[in-house]
């Protein structure tokens, strides 16, 4: 960098000065020399104060870089973190909603919430549309919210198809009672395993750890700290929300639920909230379906004031309970319904979109 003052000595000069042996100058008038010694007084403080600016420009240049740098830098850690919605459906089978299923990819690694109905080809599709970290294979930790058929149906398929793909192992966190499921998929497709690994195929071993947890950190590598809390889920004893934290995003999920404090309390802030919902003009069949809805799960209207309290970046609306007396209600109403008190970000989920 230039200083915008430039000053030097004869080379010659400075050489002897530095030697000890500097040259006695010429005899000079007077009158002459008092005039040098002013300027000189009135010279080096000014080349010093200029000194000073371009010194303290310079710093500045370089902390203004490096906060450009840092920026960036978060920028990019947070543009590699991705949700992937896999599943965004109930038990009702409808074609387009498969399962509940919920992927966050965090660099070149993939953390899976939930295993629903057609949870590896969904991820298989995923990877084919531009997310190759869900390729069936990189599926090899997954978390579960709670024991409900619509979230679990996919278990079996999730250990054995990445598995005969050349999986060597996976590790599935979840509530009391995961372990004891997972001991009874392996049972129950004992000979499948036992002709893929002894027979001609010669398959490494199926390994798969289950972890029944408890609430707090359960998980954390150099990309990810996996939180689990309680929610309340009608008469299931355990049922989970998970809230995830990268180095670019902070990201909870709901599971199944209704209004919960813990949730309030683990997205004080969150980046994106992802959150099952039922509209209060959809109907069940069954005896009581009005209590069972308010015990199990959360209204559009609940659901709006969450978000007036949590303020998430986005909120995303999955797993929604909404079949009326004429059919299918339509997403834009239940936007709408969830709109009337809220009104920061909020998109209704569906299969394979990514956020």
């Amino acid at each position: 960098m230039e200083f915008p003052l430039n000053f030097s000595r004869p080379s010659d000069a400075i050489t002897a000065y530095n030697s000890g042996n500097f040259p006695s100058p010429a005899e000079e008038p007077e009158e002459d020399v008092m005039q040098k010694q002013r300027y000189r007084r009135i010279g080096w403080p000014a080349i010093a104060a200029l000194l000073i600016v371009a010194f303290a420009a310079t710093l500045g240049s370089v902390a203004a870089r490096q906060s450009q740098s840092k920026a960036q830098i978060q920028s990019a850690e947070k543009a590699q973190t991705k949700v992937v919605l896999l599943g965004t459906g109930t038990p009702r089978p409808y074609p387009d909603r498969s399962g509940p299923a919920t992927a966050i990819v965090v660099g070149e690694r993939a953390y899976l919430v939930d295993f629903g109905p057609g949870v590896v080809r969904r991820a298989s599709a995923a990877a084919e549309k531009g997310t190759p970290e869900l390729a069936s294979t990189n599926l090899k930790i997954a978390f579960l919210t709670h024991l409900h058929s619509d979230h679990t149906a996919g278990y079996p398929d999730l250990i054995l198809t990445p598995w005969v793909m050349g999986r060597t192992e996976l590790d599935v966190y979840g509530p009391e009672g995961l372990e004891e499921m997972t001991k009874h998929v392996l049972e129950a497709w004992w000979q499948d395993i036992e002709i893929r690994t002894k027979g001609l195929e010669q398959r490494h071993a199926l390994v798969v750890r289950a972890h029944d947890v408890k609430p707090g950190v359960v998980y954390k590598d150099e990309r990810v700290t996996v939180t689990v809390f309680r929610v309340p889920h009608g008469q299931w004893p355990e049922a989970f929300g998970y809230r995830f934290d990268t180095p670019g995003k902070s990201i909870v999920i709901s599971g199944d639920t209704s209004p919960s404090e813990e949730i309030v309390a683990h997205c004080q802030p969150c980046d994106v909230l992802i959150h099952e919902v039922y509209s209060p003009e959809s109907v069940l069949l069954m005896p009581d379906y009005k209590t069972y809805r308010a015990k199990y799960h959360t209204s559009t209207s609940e659901l709006a004031e969450i978000a007036n309290r949590t303020k998430p970046g986005m909120l995303v609306v999955y797993h929604m309970s909404g079949r009326g007396p004429n059919g299918r209600i339509p997403d834009e109403q239940m936007l709408r319904e969830i709109q009337k008190t809220y009104h920061g970000k909020v998109v209704i989920g569906h299969d394979l979109e990514v956020y």
